[in-house]
Formats: structure tokens, C-alpha cells, sequence
């Protein structure tokens, strides 16, 4: 129906950032939102991998040409999360 709403679930840290790429993928499917399940579980990651969700999954910018913060993340200053998308998150790797 026309009143109704599309809302996408996408799996938490995926390799290479994947999720950003299927939540993106979700729009051109008519979804209006994604819920990344579990991607706050209340340990020191949920901060920064909840900026790395809604920066890759708001930004208008190209995912494949991505320069921002390049110089800080490639010495270190920013934890080179944002840098290239492949993110080693300590959770997946426990």
C-alpha cells in the first residue's frame, strides 16, 4: 500500500564495511530506513562504529573515492576506521 514503510535489517560489522554498501543498496529498493541489529552491545565500540554507521549511511560522498581524515587515519590519530572501509573491529575478532 502507499501508507506503507520499508525498513531493511542488516547484519553488524561485516567485512570490508559491507553493511554501508547494502544499507545504501536498500534506497534504490524503495527502503526508507535500515536497523543495523546489534550494533550496540554497550562495549567500547558502540560509539565509533555508531559514527561509522551513520557517516557511511548519511553521507552523500562517494564511497569509492572516500579522502576525508585520510592523513589522520593513516598515522594513527583517528584509528584508521573511516580510512578504507576495512574496519577490524575487536567484537568480530573476540
Amino acid at each position: 500500500p502507499k501508507s506503507s514503510l520499508c525498513i531493511a535489517s542488516l547484519r553488524p560489522m561485516q567485512p570490508d564495511g559491507a553493511e554501508i554498501e547494502q544499507g545504501r543498496k536498500c534506497r534504490t529498493y524503495g527502503c526508507s530506513s535500515v536497523v543495523v541489529e546489534e550494533a550496540c552491545v554497550g562495549d567500547s565500540e558502540d560509539i565509533e562504529y555508531s559514527q561509522f554507521l551513520v557517516n557511511g549511511l548519511t553521507s552523500k560522498a562517494s564511497s569509492e573515492f572516500k579522502f576525508s581524515g585520510l592523513t589522520g587515519s593513516t598515522n594513527g590519530h583517528f584509528g584508521g576506521v573511516q580510512a578504507n572501509n576495512q574496519v577490524k573491529w575487536k567484537r568480530v575478532q573476540q
